[in-house]
């Protein structure tokens, strides 16, 4: 049977198929011959409903609020931080203070005898530079890229209060006891300090203090060096080697015995003597600072939205001014904010404060502030929120670093007190393209409509 089909096909025999696309032709020519009638809404009702909305823009760059909110680490105090910072920039400035116990620095290894002015060759201050803050080399020229520092040590005339600080510079000897500067290598300052000076404080059998300073010749900026509590020198600092002390310690090069021993610090801190305040208004400008944690807040002005809206999408825009931002790369969170916590006491809102201030919207991690200009956030369900008054207290927005809260942007081994980073933001004095401000697109609840069925 299939046989006879197939030769039915071959023999030119009409398909079915065949036969009906004629009609269908021959009918298409007719109605489209034939018909004039114009078009109408008869047929419409069976296509699917559509709902059309109006979309409505508001940039709202008025601010009932705004606050740079110092946050207060009770955990690690200035004097516990990781880091040492010298140098000066963005208005904040730092020296270094060390406190050295020598009235155990006799030994069997180090008697009393072998302090003399003829069996030590040398005694050098060292300090272990963080990676991220080593001068860069470029090896066209072999010019420095980076930080240059020239080092100034001085003694005190009491050992340092490690309850001052951050605080004003002590008093000291201005004998500067550091006659020979010598530059960076690989991370380890050795500053020379006169033999004289330390053979005294070895006699004295009592605390010494020192003052580290930058001298006339420095490059502008911030340096960090490893704390004696530092914690992180396999992550943050080149492999130093085996025996390597962290903190500022007394190196010193015996004749007799041909060996070294090392003074490590009772206690060291960062000076922090000037510190840069956020300023009163956010016109000019604002920022957020990690180390001496400086975070804003802003209370955007939503009185131009209308009732019974929608809010399809709000960003907060704002832009760094990296010429003068400055530190090592940072997450920027942005969350919503208890405006009730907005006035701290003296020392700023405790970080735990913080915490339960705040409700995580959204952020950006590995942040360069001298690179990322633009930085929008998506608020809109926290926008959306605030307009419906669904907290009992009134919230605005905060900026903050990637904290240990926010497991999400807290990307880094080490918490933002480590690093001293600062995002320069434009303020609302600013060209509209620089200013800060919620870009908000939304929808009237009543404007929704629809087709009929």
């Amino acid at each position: 049977m299939r046989n006879s089909v197939d030769r039915k096909t071959r023999d030119g025999a009409w398909r079915p198929g065949a036969l009906g696309l004629l009609t269908v032709l021959w009918l298409g020519l007719f109605l489209w011959g034939c018909s004039s009638d114009d078009s109408s809404l008869v047929g419409s009702r069976l296509v699917d409903t559509t709902i059309d909305t109006s979309l409505q823009t508001l940039q709202a760059t008025s601010v009932t609020q705004y606050e740079g909110l110092t946050i207060d680490d009770e955990d690690v105090p200035v004097t516990q931080q990781e880091m040492l910072y010298l140098g000066s920039q963005g208005g904040t400035s730092s020296s270094i203070l060390v406190n050295f116990d020598f009235s155990e620095v006799y030994s069997d290894s180090f008697p009393p005898e072998a302090f003399t002015a003829e069996n030590i060759r040398t005694v050098k201050l060292q300090m272990i530079m963080a990676d991220y803050y080593i001068p860069l080399f470029d090896e066209g020229t072999q010019g420095q890229k980076a930080l240059s520092k020239v080092y100034e040590v001085y003694s005190l005339e009491a050992p340092f209060d490690t309850t001052a600080y951050p605080g004003p510079v002590p008093a000291y000897d201005p004998v500067n006891l550091n006659v020979d500067p010598i530059p960076d290598e690989a991370g380890e300052v050795r500053i020379d300090i006169q033999e004289p000076f330390f053979l005294s404080w070895v006699a004295s059998q009592g605390v010494q203090g020192l003052l580290v300073q930058e001298g006339s010749g420095s490059a502008q900026g911030f340096s960090g060096f490893a704390s004696r509590d530092n914690s992180h020198m396999g992550s943050q600092f080149l492999d130093l080697g085996e025996g390597t002390t962290q903190g500022p310690a007394l190196v010193i090069q015996f004749a007799q015995p041909d060996s070294v021993l090392s003074i490590k610090p009772m206690a060291d801190t960062s000076t922090f003597h000037e510190i840069a305040t956020a300023p009163a208004t956010a016109d000019d400008g604002f920022f957020l600072r990690t180390c001496l944690r400086s975070y804003p807040v802003f209370d955007f002005d939503l009185g131009s939205l209308p009732e019974d809206i929608y809010i399809n999408r709000a960003v907060l825009y704002v832009v760094n001014d990296t010429t003068s931002s400055f530190g090592n790369l940072e997450s920027v969170v942005i969350s919503e904010f208890d405006l009730d916590n907005l006035n701290p006491g003296p020392d700023g809102l405790p970080l735990d404060d913080l915490e339960d201030s705040v409700y995580r919207i959204s952020g950006m991690t590995s942040l360069d502030p001298t690179y990322n200009h633009v930085m929008q956030f998506n608020v809109t369900q926290a926008v959306q929120r605030m307009i419906n008054n669904v907290y009992d207290n009134e919230r605005g927005l905060i900026l903050t670093a990637g904290e240990d809260f926010f497991p999400n942007y807290d990307l880094s081994s080490v918490d933002p007190d480590f690093y001293f980073t600062q995002f320069n933001f434009f303020g609302l004095a600013a060209p509209d393209s620089l200013r800060p401000q919620l870009r908000i697109t939304y929808s009237g609840l009543d404007e929704i409509s629809g087709g009929g069925r």
